[in-house]
């Protein structure tokens, strides 16, 4: 994968969000999607990148439930979750800087919380009983949960929307690229996405889509807020923006 610039990225910080969702995760619904760290640091990122005002209490709330806080023993436990969640959602916040993006075009600025079970994690987590061969073979790849959280923000929101025109087709574009993230590895549909959308395929494994993912979704940023300049400027003159 491409390298980042450095950021203010809290090891101890991250390790602790982990583990507050692990204990949600283990109480919620059985028979309901699991919520990992992944799932929930791309979800706030979407909403980071998105049009609408937001909080890091939404994704919560979308992920877990508004009866997420009662699963905490004490308020003291809900205070330093909340600490750990703010502290995130800030650095997610200063690697999604318009200005930066806009100086440094090429550079990696968002160091997402994304899990990698290479061969040794899996060798590991098998032999404390941690994983086993069924789990193993229905890991999904890296990046695939951090994808799907950003794309269920998305539709969560329902304010992603855009009018048929140039603009629509190109977020329709970068949504694809995250949503490539997702298909399974040996898919027919994620090999047509590969075969239609570079130059060289060959070449292109899952580090390489997770790349562009997250360089589409710095570019993001930077669409809507010219979405947003543009609607504001229209708005001044009592027009409304033409989609070509």
């Amino acid at each position: 994968m491409s390298d980042q610039q450095d950021q203010p990225l809290d090891i101890d910080n991250a390790q602790q969000l982990g583990e507050f969702i692990a204990q949600l995760a283990a109480a919620a619904d059985p028979d309901a999607p699991a919520i990992t760290l992944d799932t929930l640091d791309g979800y706030m990122t979407a909403l980071l990148v998105g049009p609408p005002p937001s909080a890091p209490i939404q994704a919560m709330d979308a992920l877990f439930g508004d009866e997420w806080p009662g699963i905490f023993e004490s308020q003291e436990q809900t205070d330093a979750f909340m600490d750990v969640l703010h502290l995130r959602w800030n650095e997610i916040a200063d690697s999604l800087d318009p200005q930066a993006l806009v100086e440094s075009p090429e550079q990696m600025q968002l160091v997402p919380l994304i899990s990698d079970f290479d061969d040794e994690t899996k060798a590991r987590l098998l032999a404390d009983g941690s994983l086993t061969e069924d789990l193993l073979e229905r890991l999904p790849a890296a990046g695939a949960l951090w994808a799907q959280g950003f794309l269920q923000a998305v539709e969560d929101t329902g304010s992603w929307e855009l009018p048929e025109g140039d603009a629509a087709r190109d977020l329709s574009l970068m949504l694809e690229a995250i949503e490539a993230v997702t298909l399974a590895t040996n898919s027919d549909e994620r090999s047509t996405y590969i075969q239609e959308a570079y130059e060289e395929p060959e070449g292109i494994d899952q580090d390489a889509l997770i790349d562009d993912m997250l360089f589409t979704v710095q570019d993001m940023r930077l669409f809507w807020l010219q979405q947003a300049a543009l609607k504001a400027a229209f708005s001044e003159d009592g027009e409304t923006p033409s989609q070509h």
